[in-house]
């Protein structure tokens, strides 16, 4: 997407190519989400995590719907190609400083990992 705000002047063949790849990337990284999300959540509150991220997820999308057309008729493509390289550049670099990471550990571990604070109505078991 970077290279398509930064270059104008790319053929056909080289916008399709780059709009391929970025569709492609998008597709995987979005199919982790459903991967991903199952571990952020203690298992008393995993339904209503995932429904929550799930829910923003499908807001977010919506008003993106409606914005986009928009933000292309009164400032360009390339713009809103900005935009949307801005918004993916800001998720990635959230997702880097803040999610955790959790490989090698097993969704047992992370039910403990939750402290009575973070999840005061939680039901814990010992």
């Amino acid at each position: 997407m970077l290279i398509l705000c930064a270059c104008p002047n790319l053929g056909p063949a080289m916008v399709i190519l780059l709009f391929a790849v970025f569709a492609g990337v998008l597709s995987a990284a979005s199919n982790l989400v459903y991967v991903y999300l199952p571990e952020l959540f203690p298992t008393d509150l995993r339904a209503s995590g995932i429904g929550l991220a799930i829910a923003a997820s499908r807001i977010g999308s919506a008003a993106s719907t409606f914005v986009l057309p928009v933000i292309v008729q009164f400032y360009g493509v390339r713009t809103a190609l900005g935009a949307c390289v801005a918004v993916l550049a800001a998720g990635g670099l959230v997702c880097w400083f803040r999610a955790p990471e959790t490989r090698n550990l097993k969704l047992e571990a992370l039910d403990h990992a939750v402290s009575p604070a973070q999840a005061p109505n939680a039901v814990r078991t010992p």
